[in-house]
């Protein structure tokens, strides 16, 4: 296993490292705001049933329940589950501690939505998870699946996935692949700092502080 796959998550949202080469004690993923990206996807869509697979602090899943989706969302870290119901108690949403790999729900979701959680599941797992995400899906779920993309501006090898890998895996579990394209996903660039300089990384900042890091986005439906 690689130092990303024993990636501490319940410790960093208590302020632990989250990897053993570097200092990264912030929440990478944690910008204060939903991801621009995701907003996009729930502005483009109408409001249903939607899955919040690794919904870290809830960003994403308040956003949802802003603009009137039934919102499930879950994730593996106790704690930032419990930060999730004190930040969002009365909003509505359900907040779990789970598995994505079983997670014991029923099918029937409208929407699943998989920010930036697919190349923090270890490989070994990976075809585990798109399953067991086929398993919650009817004929008519869309799978919204975003990961980091390999690129001399982007995260390293094993956390940036290969389409061609992405996609072998999805179809192996069932899905049927609607589209793929590059979208750029935004990351805290104070909380990588230190692990930028360590990998030698180029990442680029936007005009907001903010990573601006390749990444794919594959939207999945069920291979009827």
């Amino acid at each position: 296993m690689s130092e990303y796959d024993r990636a501490d998550f319940n410790g960093l949202y208590k302020g632990q490292p989250l990897i053993e080469s570097a200092q990264i004690t912030d929440v990478p993923w944690e910008i204060g705001a939903p991801q621009p990206f995701v907003c996009e996807i729930l502005d483009g869509t109408s409001p249903g049933r939607l899955l919040d697979v690794g919904c870290g602090l809830g960003r994403n899943a308040k956003a949802a329940r802003d603009r009137g989706y039934e919102v499930i969302a879950f994730d593996n870290s106790s704690a930032a589950i419990e930060k999730c119901k004190e930040s969002y108690a009365g909003a509505g949403i359900q907040f779990h501690t789970l598995d994505a790999c079983d997670t014991q729900f029923a099918p029937g979701f409208d929407l699943i939505l998989d920010s930036a959680v697919y190349h923090a599941i270890p490989v070994e797992k990976r075809l585990d998870y798109l399953k067991e995400m086929y398993r919650l899906a009817s004929e008519n779920t869309v799978f919204h699946l975003i990961a980091f993309a390999p690129s001399l501006f982007g995260m390293p090898k094993p956390l940036a996935s290969e389409l061609s890998e992405i996609a072998s895996t999805a179809e192996s579990a069932g899905w049927k692949i609607k589209l793929a394209e590059r979208i750029e996903y935004k990351g805290n660039a104070a909380a990588i700092a230190e692990f930028q300089k360590k990998k030698g990384l180029n990442i680029q900042i936007d005009e907001n502080g903010w990573t601006k890091l390749p990444a794919w986005h594959l939207i999945l439906q069920v291979n009827i």
